[in-house]
C-alpha cells in the first residue's frame, strides 16, 4: 500500500513538474524605436541600402577614371554633386549604429561591384575611398573602416 502511494505521489509530482515547465514561454520583442536592438541588415535596409553612399562611390570612381584619362579634375558641377552625395551618405550612416557603419559601406561597395559600376583597376581605390567615408563624415569609426576584401 505504501509503495502504491509513493508511486502515485511520484507520478503526480512528475506530472506537475512537466505541466509547470511547459507553462513558461520566452517571448522576444524587437523595439522598432530602438535601432541598437535591430540587426545591421535591418538598419541598412531602412537606409535604402546606403544608396547615397553607393552614388558617392560610383561618382568618385568615375571622376578618378576621367581624371586618369584626361589628366584633369572633374568639373565643379561634378564636385558639387559629389559633395551632395557625400553629405547624404553621411546622413544615412548617422542613422546606423556605430557597429553597422563599416558593414553597411562594405555592402554598398559589393552592390556597386555586382552592378558592374566598379571594375578592375578602380577596385582598390573604391575600397580605400569607402574606408575613409566615416572620417570624412566625422563619425565613428573615425579611423575609417578596415575591409578584408578578397579582391586584392
Amino acid at each position: 500500500m505504501a509503495n502504491k502511494l509513493i508511486l502515485l505521489l511520484s507520478t503526480f509530482a512528475l506530472f506537475l513538474l512537466v505541466a509547470n515547465s511547459s507553462i513558461y514561454r520566452t517571448s522576444i520583442f524587437i523595439d522598432e524605436e530602438n535601432p541598437s536592438q535591430q540587426s545591421c541588415e535591418q538598419q541598412i535596409q531602412q537606409q535604402q541600402q546606403l544608396r547615397q553612399c553607393q552614388m558617392h562611390l560610383r561618382q568618385q570612381v568615375r571622376d578618378r577614371q576621367q581624371e586618369g584619362e584626361d589628366g584633369l579634375w572633374g568639373s565643379s558641377l561634378g564636385d558639387n554633386q559629389q559633395q551632395q552625395y557625400l553629405r547624404q551618405c553621411c546622413q544615412q550612416l548617422q542613422q546606423l549604429d556605430n557597429r553597422c557603419r563599416c558593414p553597411g559601406l562594405e555592402q554598398a561597395l559589393r552592390s556597386q561591384l555586382q552592378q558592374g559600376q566598379i571594375q578592375g583597376g578602380m577596385l582598390r581605390q573604391a575600397y580605400e575611398s569607402a574606408s575613409q567615408i566615416p572620417r570624412k563624415c566625422n563619425i565613428s569609426p573615425r579611423q575609417g573602416c578596415d575591409f578584408s576584401s578578397p579582391y586584392f
